[in-house]
């Protein structure tokens, strides 16, 4: 298409973030804004290179790669198009329309144009290569039509010294130049390696080639000052003494020897090894028993700073590992954010909640983290963000999660998982006197009733309340008025009885039925089992009943597919062992068992054994105990198998007020790791088959 001297062209408004596509023959008009209601009165006709459009948040966004061929009067503007007069006085207008970040061959180019007496390409030149100038300084030279007069504005703009340069209204350009070289001197006392250097001073020469009111220029700036603000070579001396770190272990948790004897000898590997390479650990177990707290106390063993990452609710990959430049809005992903942040390379990085990780349209955040995770890969770990390897490897990784059996096999494989059980009523009693307590007394200057969890928020927050209580009380006496009649009795110390306790948590007392109290006495077919939640160990009872029917069951309460295969296997067996034990078979009865609280999923094989007793009893019309429960996985044979959580389970019994605990023999080496004060108050059975478990469940 040639260029006529007048036509109409599509335009573009630059400064009104106003695009507009559809060039014919693929030629526009650059129009200048100069306020709102105002367009400058020469533009810049542009070849479109290239044309590029994407969709962010359902709008449609365009970007175009353009070069600039003439200035050019705005003779009528009336979007999408204008008409338009081309200025022909000089040939130059290319160099400024483009604006131009490339340095190459500037110097050449320079003195063809003196050889050639050609001074006003020359002004052109020069000005386009000047960092200093504002919108409207360039656009005045844009405008500018007597080749002369660009001459002196070039020639002054290049004499005039610096504290006396115009500045621009919209942008304090001498500080952008500052920031650069700021940042400058941060990357060159870093220690890169050859490649990582090569690459990082590369994009810093391009910056500073670059005119800062280039929509790239941020996007270079922001990326190089997170290059400049990591730590490459920045790390803590490791300080691990084996005796203090089971000092602030002990200092700072309760009971949970198993756990503790696991992290020192985790400690000593790492300090024989000097490197915290290999197995990452995954503490596992209900909220609130300290998963967070203990992996704070092996930073402060190690002499670590702490770092938490919380990966609860994450969908995109781009979260774990960042997005692209090209992007809008782009940003690193947590973990290079989180290094970014602590200011060290090896801190100890608490990732947590990692079983609430979800897949989704955006990719799998649990594969993002097999890299971060895996020794052999994560000495070069890729942000895509970042778009250079970064070394991870001096990290100690440390993950929590409450449900392991929600991981994926891939992400499990690489922890090695710690389970944390929940806590007795008299640990719970030494951790509220010995830390609970004084946390709470110093931020405001019950245990049985108004709490059932495996951990210790929620008696935290109760034992938080009645310090609030006190605080206001003195907070009264203190500034009432001198002058009144009556001032507040307040007798120091101030002592809280229960009815106190009562009458402060009266609104957030727990007014539950226990359930043990409510089905009591048990009729025959009625067993209590035992279940493990991811609030802890809970009671479950188990009813069965009978009907005229034809040997068919039934079964309500939301169970899951393992749990109806236990039923199954528990009537096989009694089926089986009928005349042998001088039962009754249902052949000729229908038979229901269901399993109360119908809106909660059960699931598991663990209730097999509860389901056998609960069968038998129905089948001899006998009671079982009512102080007792079971829990154990059954084979068709008789056979009684380990199952898990087993502290949790019999916390459970304990806080229901049951005395007897049916476990499986094959449990006893963790039975034996419960606390001695709870196995001596309850009676505990190891069975080995469904007839010892029976014998042991059954009143008579």
């Amino acid at each position: 298409m040639k260029i006529e001297d007048s036509m109409e062209l599509p335009v573009i408004l630059v400064a009104s973030g106003v695009l507009l596509p559809g060039a014919t023959n693929n030629y526009v008009v650059i129009a200048y804004k100069v306020s709102p209601d105002k367009v400058y009165e020469v533009g810049t006709i542009a070849y479109v290179e290239k044309l590029f459009g994407w969709t962010f948040n359902s709008t449609v966004h365009y970007s175009l790669d353009v070069v600039g061929l003439h200035r050019a009067n705005i003779d009528k503007l009336s979007l999408p198009t204008c008409v338009v007069s081309k200025i022909v006085d000089s040939p130059g207008a290319k160099l400024l329309a483009q604006n131009n970040s490339s340095s190459k061959n500037i110097s050449h180019e320079i003195l063809n144009l003196i050889d050639e007496h050609d001074y006003a390409t020359l002004a052109d030149l020069c000005v386009s290569q000047m960092k200093i100038l504002g919108f409207m300084q360039l656009l005045e030279f844009l405008g500018t039509r007597e080749p002369e007069k660009r001459i002196d504005l070039c020639v002054k703009w290049m004499v005039v010294p610096a504290s006396q340069k115009p500045q621009s209204k919209q942008r304090k350009v001498p500080n952008a130049k500052n920031q650069v070289e700021q940042l400058e001197e941060k990357l060159n006392g870093i220690e890169f390696t050859e490649e990582i250097s090569d690459r990082v001073f590369s994009e810093l020469h391009r910056l500073k080639n670059m005119n800062s009111q280039q929509s790239e220029y941020n996007v270079l700036l922001n990326w190089l000052e997170l290059v400049a603000a990591l730590p490459w070579n920045t790390s803590t001396v490791d300080d691990i003494e084996i005796s203090k770190a089971r000092t602030i272990l002990a200092e700072s948790h309760e009971a949970m020897d198993d756990v503790k004897q696991r992290v020192l000898e985790h400690l000593v590997v790492c300090k024989m090894n000097n490197s915290v390479n290999g197995m990452i650990l995954c503490f596992s177990g209900p909220p609130g028993i300290g998963k967070t707290s203990i992996a704070k106390a092996i930073a402060q063993s190690m002499g670590r700073k702490f770092q938490r990452v919380s990966l609860g609710g994450i969908r995109d990959e781009s979260d774990i590992r960042g997005h692209r430049r090209t992007y809008v809005a782009a940003m690193p992903g947590r973990i290079i954010e989180a290094l970014k942040h602590c200011k060290t390379n090896n801190p100890v990085f608490l990732l947590d909640e990692v079983d609430k990780l979800y897949s989704g349209n955006q990719g799998s955040p649990s594969a993002a983290l097999l890299e971060l995770l895996d020794p052999e890969q994560n000495s070069t770990f890729h942000d895509h963000y970042l778009n250079m390897p970064f070394d991870v490897s001096k990290i100690m990784f440390i993950a929590t999660a409450n449900d392991i059996e929600r991981l994926e096999p891939a992400l499990k494989d690489r922890l090695e998982i710690i389970e944390m059980s929940g806590y007795s009523l008299k640990e719970k009693v030494k951790i509220c006197e010995n830390h609970l307590l004084s946390r709470q007394l110093s931020k405001h200057c019950i245990i049985e009733e108004y709490t059932m969890e495996a951990g210790v928020r929620q008696l935290e927050r109760n034992v938080g309340a009645i310090c609030r209580h006190v605080a206001l009380r003195l907070a009264e006496a203190l500034n009432s008025d001198p002058g009144a009649d009556v001032l507040p009795d307040v007798e120091l110390p101030i002592k809280i009885n229960e009815a106190d306790i009562h009458r402060i948590l009266k609104i957030k007392h727990m007014k539950r039925v226990k359930i043990v109290e409510k089905m009591r006495p048990l009729p025959p077919g009625v067993c209590f089992g035992l279940s493990v939640t991811t609030n802890g160990g809970k009671v479950m009872p188990i009813e069965a009943s009978k009907s005229k029917g034809t040997g068919k069951i039934v079964t309500t309460g939301h169970l899951g597919k393992v749990l109806n295969e236990s039923i199954l296997v528990a009537k096989g067996w009694l089926g089986a062992n009928a005349e042998r034990f001088g039962l009754k078979a249902f052949e000729e009865n229908d038979i229901h068992v269901h399993l109360p609280a119908g809106s909660i999923n059960k699931d598991g094989p663990s209730a097999g054994t509860g389901l056998a007793c609960a069968l038998v009893s129905l089948a001899t019309g006998v009671p079982l105990r009512s102080d007792a429960a079971v829990t154990g996985e059954i084979s068709l044979t008789g056979h009684v198998l380990p199952i898990g959580g087993v502290k949790e389970k019999v916390l459970a019994a304990q806080r229901e007020g049951l005395r007897r605990v049916v476990l499986p023999k094959s449990n006893e080496e963790e039975y034996m790791k419960i606390d001695g004060d709870i196995r001596q108050e309850m009676d505990v059975v190891l069975a080995d088959t469904v007839e010892e478990v029976i014998g042991a469940m059954m009143e008579k």
